[in-house]
């Protein structure tokens, strides 16, 4: 590390399993892994989306389409990427429209995030 900061030198680099467990120790130490999670959190509240897994995540387990963590698991996933059906609404069977892909602002918010905190822990070299 150069000057507390940890040395980064092309794009190959940030693939070294060592670097990256520089660069996530670094992250630790210095609480932006906290700061990327809490930013993160913020974004997908104001934009609603916890609120919406919330509700997604009970009426899978009401509605019994989902009876364990790891089917409700495998639906939410299939419900970010936008591949799921929805989840029966238990009063006629219809599937509920659940759109639970990250909202646009929250990638936004994150990538800026991450940035920054890597900015304060990395050198590029050239």
């Amino acid at each position: 590390m150069a000057n507390g900061k940890v040395q980064v030198n092309g794009s190959s680099s940030g693939t070294d399993p060592s670097v990256q467990s520089q660069i996530t120790a670094a992250l630790l130490q210095n609480g932006g892994v906290k700061r990327i999670q809490d930013t993160m959190k913020q974004r997908l509240d104001e934009e609603g989306w916890s609120e919406n897994l919330r509700n997604y995540l009970i009426q899978l387990f009401r509605s019994g389409e989902a009876n364990t963590y790891e089917e409700a698991w495998n639906k939410v996933m299939l419900q970010t990427r936008g591949e799921g059906a929805g989840v029966t609404n238990g009063v006629n069977g219809d599937a509920a429209a659940v759109d639970l892909r990250i909202p646009q602002s929250a990638k936004t918010g994150g990538v800026e995030v991450v940035k920054k905190e890597l900015a304060k822990i990395c050198v590029m070299d050239r």
